[in-house]
């Protein structure tokens, strides 16, 4: 985190420093804007600790099924079943890829 401190005194980029802490987990945070007016945030996230995906979740979707009917069989296919959090992760990323394809443009 000093280094980074170093780096944009050196270039006379002004930042901002806070110290959070939540259930005895300290985390350095430092904010600055980058020269696009974007405010940029640095945290020390090494000191957060990782905690492993359950693989069963507990949320179930009841995801509609779509029923497809040709002359001579009728097959029934039901989308893939996500949890509610890994629905909303892949909605977001979706979302995030709309919104770099618009900024390209």
């Amino acid at each position: 985190m000093s280094l980074v401190m170093q780096k944009l005194e050196d270039m006379n980029i002004q930042y901002v420093t806070a110290v959070v802490e939540e259930g005895g987990v300290i985390v350095d945070q430092l904010f600055f804007h980058d020269p696009d007016g974007y405010m940029i945030e640095i945290c020390n996230c090494q000191n957060l600790p990782v905690l492993p995906l359950s693989s069963s979740c507990p949320l179930k979707l009841n995801l509609p099924t779509t029923t497809t009917t040709t002359t001579t069989t009728t097959t029934t296919l039901r989308k893939p079943k996500y949890c509610a959090g890994e629905a909303a992760a892949v909605m977001m990323m979706d979302n995030l890829l709309v919104e770099m394809m618009n900024i390209s443009m």
